[in-house]
């Protein structure tokens, strides 16, 4: 069952607000840029670095390790590079993605039942980072998706609350060289079941980034 896009709410003193999540190339509003020919420009996805789930380092950030970028599910807490050539219009960019946590349920005063319409749901929330090595780029929640062992997949949702897990991501925020952007991402589920995986899918030929909640 998914929220309508679009679907803001307000009740008593909460403010609804659209839930933000991860990372989108600045090309219009898609990942992709267009030619001179028309045709799309693609944003090429590469896995190139990987962490032992659980490790950090004395900050507090994920360790990283060489991985052989062989295509399929990683561990969470893996990072993910990714990368744009550039165009006529788009200067080159390039950074990383990861998926940090998953945690369902999360409380807020408002249910996901509510929300959905149907009893048997529940709030999760994904926590992602994602930061640029060189040019800027917009955050976005559009590419994620959870995935589950019978082929279902649940969007994020589309309204959110004050008191929704925090930090929140923050939509359409650039992120320059240098710079990182890192909260959760907020999903109405069927408290049932649990996601396998979650997905990182852009509109392009780019191969789907995926990450293990199990």
């Amino acid at each position: 069952m998914m929220i309508d896009e679009g679907t803001t709410r307000s009740r008593g003193d909460m403010r609804a607000r659209n839930i933000t999540v991860l990372v989108t190339i600045a090309l219009a509003s898609t990942l992709v840029g267009c030619s001179s020919n028309g045709e799309p420009d693609q944003v090429h996805v590469t896995v190139t670095e990987t962490v032992t789930p659980g490790a950090k380092t004395a900050t507090g950030e994920p360790t990283q390790q060489a991985n052989d970028g062989t295509p399929g599910t990683s561990p969470m807490r893996t990072v993910q590079k990714f990368s744009f050539a550039g165009d006529d219009e788009t200067d080159p960019m390039a950074g990383s993605v990861t998926v940090l946590s998953y945690e369902q349920p999360v409380h807020a005063s408002e249910t996901a039942a509510e929300e959905v319409g149907s009893k048997g749901y529940v709030w999760a929330a994904l926590e992602v980072k994602v930061c640029a090595t060189k040019g800027e780029f917009t955050t976005s929640s559009t590419p994620w998706t959870l995935a589950y062992g019978d082929g279902a997949r649940i969007e994020p949702a589309s309204v959110g609350y004050d008191d929704f897990p925090k930090p929140a991501y923050v939509e359409d925020a650039a992120v320059s060289a240098g710079d990182c952007s890192r909260g959760k991402i907020v999903f109405p589920v069927p408290d049932s079941k649990r996601p396998t995986k979650a997905i990182y899918s852009t509109d392009d030929d780019s191969p789907a980034l995926r990450w293990s909640l199990t």
